[in-house]
């Protein structure tokens, strides 16, 4: 008996040590680490606009927006509460806030993606217009550093790019000409 118990102290240290050890960090909305600006280098630029040519019906557009997802995220766990309808609801009025930027920025192509996995929000999973990163290749191109909430990066067409960190509601979307412009200057 007092071996069993030893075991399961050891077995639960462990598992609350994993857990404990996500690498996925929540940015917060006034962090100053949460956004970043860089450039794309011709090589992944170019794997870049392969990947999303082939998830594109109407071709790509100058500016590329994507918001990514992660598997095993947490952002969205008291959402997956409410019943159905009211989930179904938010993906509803995120498809509408595409559909309307989209008819208002001609030169802008938008993209959601998540990471493969069983372990997904409903808001996420339910989701049809959100593409699976399948082979990864967007991941480890753009998204290997895990943050709560997904994140999302806009790709100008000189390959300079804004990324922002735990981008829950697809803020990016939003972010005004003059923000981009400064994060763009600390580069």
């Amino acid at each position: 008996m007092k071996h069993c118990l030893v075991a399961l102290y050891c077995l639960s240290i462990c598992l609350l040590f994993a857990n404990c050890s996500s690498k996925s960090v929540l940015y917060s909305h006034y962090d100053k680490k949460r956004y970043y600006a860089g450039e794309l280098n011709n090589s992944d630029f170019s794997v870049l606009r392969k990947l999303l040519t082939n998830h594109s019906f109407e071709g790509l557009k100058d500016t590329l927006i994507i918001k990514y997802d992660y598997n095993k995220e947490t952002c969205w766990d008291m959402l997956d509460q409410q019943d159905d309808a009211y989930i179904m609801g938010f993906i509803t009025r995120h498809k509408q806030t595409v559909a309307d930027i989209l008819s208002k920025r001609k030169n802008v192509s938008i993209f959601a993606y998540r990471e493969p996995g069983d372990n997904i929000n409903k808001l996420k999973k339910w989701d049809d217009s959100i593409i699976i990163d399948s082979s990864k290749v967007l991941f480890n191109l753009l998204f290997k550093d895990r943050t709560t909430c997904g994140s999302s990066i806009m790709v100008m067409p000189d390959k300079r790019y804004v990324f922002m960190r735990s981008d829950s509601h697809s803020e990016i979307l939003d972010l005004p000409a003059d923000r981009i412009n400064n994060v763009l200057r600390i580069r």
